[in-house]
């Protein structure tokens, strides 16, 4: 219930002039409307901008068609929930200020998973013209997975490991496994390509040594 407050009325005029008399009964009938339908308002719980105050409504629950009928700005939010809304152009993240954390980020569309803010990898909706994985270390890109060239691609910058713990490693294709040439497979055992052990075995074709 809200707090009515009685508005202050003027004395009568100290006068036998019938004219003002008359005025005054008009001024005096007209404040009474006015102040029963204030009170009509504070007693049956309407609202009226007349008797609302800034920070003079507190409730647990508001029930509104929109959100945007309450004009404010939301502040900090620290609990609640919400659901089937649509959001843009927004910052989300699990964490404020520390890491490890994920964030959503309007600022280069990405989704990220964060172990610093120069260590990371993060969903991008524009890489060359089509979506991929990027892999950031220390600020600089690292690696990804993209179709730029029209085929899946796995890019190491620097380097590529691709390590089987227990069991093997298959590469089950319907065209050819291509290398650029012999002399990129590498026996870590002998510390010799495939190319060095073709050319020693055909040097000792042509001698006649096999």
């Amino acid at each position: 219930m809200g707090i009515w407050k009685m508005s202050q009325l003027k004395a009568p005029p100290l006068t036998d002039d019938v004219k003002e008399l008359r005025e005054y009964i008009k001024y005096l009938s007209n404040q009474l409307a006015s102040m029963l339908k204030d009170l009509d308002f504070t007693l049956n719980g309407d609202v009226d901008f007349r008797n609302v105050r800034a920070k003079s409504i507190k409730a647990d629950r508001m029930d509104v068609d929109e959100l945007s009928a309450i004009s404010a700005n939301l502040g900090h939010i620290v609990a609640g929930l919400i659901e089937s809304v649509q959001i843009f152009g927004s910052y989300i993240a699990t964490s404020k200020d520390s890491f490890p954390r994920c964030e959503m980020s309007s600022t280069g569309n990405v989704f990220a998973a964060k172990s610093s803010a120069e260590h990371y990898v993060a969903i991008d909706p524009n890489y060359a013209g089509t979506p991929a994985l990027k892999w950031i270390f220390n600020g600089t890109e690292r690696g990804g997975l993209n179709d730029v060239s029209g085929f899946m691609e796995l890019l190491g910058i620097g380097g590529l490991v691709l390590n089987v713990s227990g069991g093997d490693l298959d590469i089950n294709v319907t065209g050819k496994v291509n290398f650029a040439s012999w002399d990129k497979l590498y026996n870590n055992n002998t510390d010799r390509t495939l190319q060095q052990d073709i050319s020693e075995i055909f040097d000792r074709l042509e001698a006649g040594g096999l």
